[in-house]
């Protein structure tokens, strides 16, 4: 099979001890042995640059030790006042939201044991007089206006959802009726909430005009996103802003499975008048997604719960609070960068990050590489709230909702370094905690500039004694100067350069003359190096492709390789002995030259893979190193462009050399075969099926399987020649010339 073209010109192993390398034209053999100078026993240039160095580096070493300590001193005083600040800054918030949740919660216990009682009463009975109210034809037209053309772009807004209007627009009952007569009167949350009396004359109405100013201003002086009442089933009865929930059933009804129903079902459960009920922040669908907290207090009489009262909790006074009330981007006494924030168990944010009134744009890119979906981010960018969707998973986040506190410099939410304090928020029913922080360049910036002080002034001490060294010991620089541009233009590729060393009979003298011995010795073995190296890379591009050649030379040894999908082709041209017979050693070898440089020209105007030649042999693949889809192609053109070159060798020498070509296609395994003799070699069926295609017809010519044949397509004529075996199965061969004809 392939031993017939294994013959390889004898390569020299790596593994080889290399021999003397021959004397190349044109290099230079090496410096003979020059005479050394003989060094003084005691120069007195070496002596006095040894004291001018010791006083050097004194100067300096003492400098930058004083220096060093002064800066790690001021930068843990500074680091501690910083920790000190933040952590009462953080006590000091949490402190006032825990004074917040603590104030709400006690509101909400007094006016569910007050006014509550009294409401819940008459809104109960004014709810249930309502169940099977009717509304008009125009009002059920506005309601459903009302959600397609208001609440649906709003929630979707707000939300970044895809919400369908016909899932919440209210069909009659009490929730129609209120709705069409109070939700949709305005788009204005204020204006609903003042409509005190809708004039319908219904006992609702009577007793809304009766409570809601009570309630009105309730949620005025709280800061409260709403108030709300529900029956003891879980309808909602009273709804200060009257939104979306108002009628609705928070156990059964669209906006069940939420907050409200958690604080509803576990006030119901209590059986205290004095429980209170809370529910983290959540994205509330009847306020358009905005985030929501709710405190509930259970309302009962003589011993029976009659309903709920549930505060809803505004995220805006949450982040004022904490804030301490500044405006949006802005903390008070945490300086230009500062921020305190809390963060839930879900590792998101419960308040907003100042970072996102900084720079929006830069906070886009700098969330999106912390970690956070870019949806996520385009919502945060278009509601411009960072509540509920910014994650944190910073330490000191991870660490305070493991219940711990301390102090840390590390990066923040958006990977900025800072230091930072941390510490559980502590509040009943919610898992919170509390991150106060500072940007480390703000908070550092007074000991960066003692830093570049002491810098200055150690640069300042050093440039006095360069300067008082330099004029001690001037004598000795010339000739360290000539040595420094001699060794730079070694290292710049001037291996020959040479230094003046003078008449100097000192250390530096013989330093000069010892520079220029080694740079003519480098000079001259880098030439060889140059020249030897230059031959091995010629040699192994005629054994092996360029790419196994590289990592040949880069010291693998054991390279093989499974290809799946490969095209290999045999071309042996005959006759070429019987011609050179009565040619010259000289010219036999000219022309073998000449087909030679035929058969690598054909190779790469076909862009194919030599793999090896030997004599009038040639051995070549498509799609073995490279991958391409035409590999097929690709040879069968190759073997057509030899069978060219091979019919002009005739014309212009009156010889008559034939050509076969075996081609197939398969898959095949190449790889570099012995060690003292390497040889770059392809086996496998697939290669031998090709070796043996190219004489089933018994006469010259370009011969393929059926394999090949179907790659090729159009633009070439077939002609069956034979056949061979492959294992227990007949594989048809084909002749193959240029055309456009179908197989006869």
């Amino acid at each position: 099979m392939t031993e017939k073209l294994v013959a390889e010109p004898e390569a020299a192993s790596p593994g080889d001890a290399p021999s003397p390398p021959a004397p190349v034209p044109g290099v230079p053999a090496a410096a003979d042995e020059r005479p050394r100078r003989r060094l003084l026993p005691n120069g007195i240039g070496s002596i006095q640059s040894k004291l001018l160095l010791m006083l050097l580096l004194t100067s300096i070493i003492s400098t930058v030790i004083v220096g060093w300590f002064g800066f790690r001193s001021g930068t843990d005083s500074l680091r501690d006042a910083t920790y000190s600040r933040l952590s009462e800054v953080g006590d000091e918030r949490l402190k006032a939201i825990q004074d917040f949740v603590a104030n709400q919660r006690g509101a909400v216990v007094l006016d569910s044991q007050g006014v509550g009682v009294e409401a819940s009463r008459a809104f109960n009975s004014a709810f249930r007089e309502l169940d099977g109210a009717q509304v008009s034809d125009a009002q059920q037209a506005d309601l459903e206006s009302f959600y397609s053309d208001t609440y649906i772009p709003h929630l979707n807004n707000g939300t970044g959802g895809d919400f369908d209007a016909a899932g919440f627009v209210p069909r009659g009952g009490a929730t129609g009726y209120l709705q069409a007569n109070y939700t949709i009167s305005s788009t204005d949350f204020d204006e609903v909430a003042g409509l005190d009396d809708a004039g319908d004359g219904s006992a609702w109405s009577a007793a809304n005009a009766r409570f809601n100013p009570y309630f009105r201003a309730v949620g005025e002086s709280l800061g409260l996103d709403d108030v709300l009442m529900l029956d003891g089933d879980g309808n909602i009865v009273y709804s200060l802003y009257k939104g979306a929930e108002l009628g609705t059933n928070i156990v059964t009804g669209d906006f069940r499975s939420g907050g409200l129903q958690q604080v509803f079902q576990d006030s119901v459960r209590s059986n205290s008048r004095d429980f209170v009920a809370t529910a983290d922040f959540e994205s509330y669908l009847p306020s358009y997604g905005a985030p929501t907290m709710f405190i509930a207090s259970p309302i009962g009489t003589e011993g029976r719960l009659t309903g709920v009262l549930v505060y809803e909790l505004s995220s805006e006074k949450i982040n004022g609070v904490l804030s301490g009330d500044a405006q949006a981007g802005e903390f008070q006494g945490l300086g230009d960068t500062g921020e305190a924030y809390l963060v839930g168990p879900d590792e998101t944010l419960r308040t907003d990050s100042r970072e996102l009134f900084t720079d929006g744009e830069e906070f886009r890119d700098e969330a999106i590489n912390a970690g956070n979906s870019a949806d996520t981010v385009d919502l945060i960018m278009a509601t411009q709230r960072t509540m509920l969707l910014l994650q944190d998973r910073s330490t000191p986040a991870e660490r305070a909702g493991r219940g711990q506190d301390g102090t840390i410099e590390t990066t923040d939410y958006l990977g900025h370094d800072v230091l930072a304090a941390y510490q559980p928020a502590d509040i009943p029913g919610l898992a919170w905690s509390l991150v106060t922080k500072i940007s480390a360049d703000e908070a550092l910036a007074p000991i960066n500039d003692f830093a570049r002080n002491l810098l200055i002034a150690t640069a300042l001490v050093i440039l006095l004694v360069c300067a008082a060294s330099i004029l001690m010991a001037r004598v000795f620089t010339i000739p360290l100067n000539r040595l420094v541009d001699g060794v730079r233009a070694v290292a710049g590729g001037d291996l020959g350069a040479q230094v003046d060393s003078g008449n100097r009979r000192d250390e530096f003298g013989d330093l000069g003359a010892a520079f220029n011995d080694m740079s003519s010795s480098l000079n001259s073995k880098q030439r060889l190096l140059e020249a030897q190296q230059a031959e091995n890379s010629r040699i192994l591009g005629g054994i092996m492709p360029a790419p196994l050649a590289e990592r040949y030379r880069g010291g693998e040894t054991e390279i093989s390789a499974e290809h799946e999908d490969v095209s290999v082709v045999y071309v042996e041209v005959e006759g070429f002995d019987a011609f050179s017979r009565r040619k010259s050693a000289k010219e036999s070898l000219d022309l073998l030259n000449g087909l030679s440089r035929g058969f690598d020209e054909a190779a790469r105007s076909a862009g194919i893979e030599k793999v090896r030649q030997v004599g009038t042999g040639y051995v070549a693949s498509s799609g073995l190193v490279v991958q391409r889809v035409d590999h097929a192609r690709r040879v069968v053109d190759f073997a057509l462009s030899v069978a060219d070159m091979v019919e002009r060798f005739n014309s212009q020498n009156g010889s008559s050399l034939s050509m076969r070509a075996g081609i197939n296609t398969g898959s095949v395994s190449s790889g570099i075969v012995g060690r003292s003799d390497i040889v770059y070699n392809l086996w496998g069926d697939s290669v031998e099926l090709a070796y043996r295609v190219r004489t089933a017809a018994g006469e010259p010519g370009i011969y393929v399987t059926d394999e090949v044949k179907q790659r090729l397509g159009g633009g070439y004529a077939f002609q069956q020649s034979g056949t061979v075996t492959e294992g227990d199965t007949t594989v048809p061969v084909w002749s193959v010339r240029p055309g456009s004809g179908s197989p006869s």
